[in-house]
């Protein structure tokens, strides 16, 4: 996917032990990888020319990371999946103009896209949920925002983890729901 640009801006030191960003330097390159994938098995067939060249990022508060949506990366928590620190972060992806939606429902990259937006899979990213911040401000867009037009509800999130839930295998998630039950 070549359309943006992902990023990542810290709120909280990263912990010595664990939980630092960790990419594979060239692997958006990588043609065995499908686009749609959430989860990537880095010992498979084509990816030996960046399975070892890691770049691991420390983070302060106030770091910002940015890299192309294909790079494969990962943060590692603790081994008992118990984090004793806060990792927060504010993180999301920039599109370029005339980017067209793709629906992840049931690829688990459904938990990125819990919004009520109402587009389907490859329609144009037309819609305020997606904002444009350049080159122009869009009034408009942040009219339905500030009338609530705009967020997520209850029956949406729970439609998307249904799909996800249908589809999806349940280990991909053990540590994602690990984490979760340790709040």
């Amino acid at each position: 996917w070549d359309e943006g640009i992902r990023f990542w801006i810290t709120m909280d030191e990263t912990p010595k032990e664990y939980g630092a960003p960790v990419y594979l330097k060239g692997s958006h390159n990588n043609d065995v990888v499908d686009e749609q994938a959430v989860f990537v098995d880095i010992e498979q067939n084509g990816l030996e020319d960046f399975k070892d060249k890691i770049g691991e990022f420390r983070t302060m508060p106030g770091d910002m990371l940015i890299w192309h949506p294909r790079t494969i990366h990962k943060v590692d928590g603790p081994s008992d999946g118990i984090w004793t620190t806060y990792r927060r972060v504010l993180g999301g992806t920039v599109a370029k103009g005339g980017t067209i939606y793709h629906d992840k429902t049931g690829s688990g990259g459904v938990l990125s896209d819990l919004g009520r937006h109402g587009l389907e899979d490859g329609q144009k990213l037309d819609s305020a949920f997606f904002p444009i911040v350049y080159p122009t401000f869009d009034k408009s867009e942040a009219a339905d925002r500030d009338s609530g037009q705009v967020g997520r509800s209850p029956r949406d999130i729970v439609g998307k983890l249904g799909g996800l839930a249908g589809k999806a295998s349940g280990e991909k998630f053990f540590s994602f729901f690990k984490v979760l039950g340790s709040r």
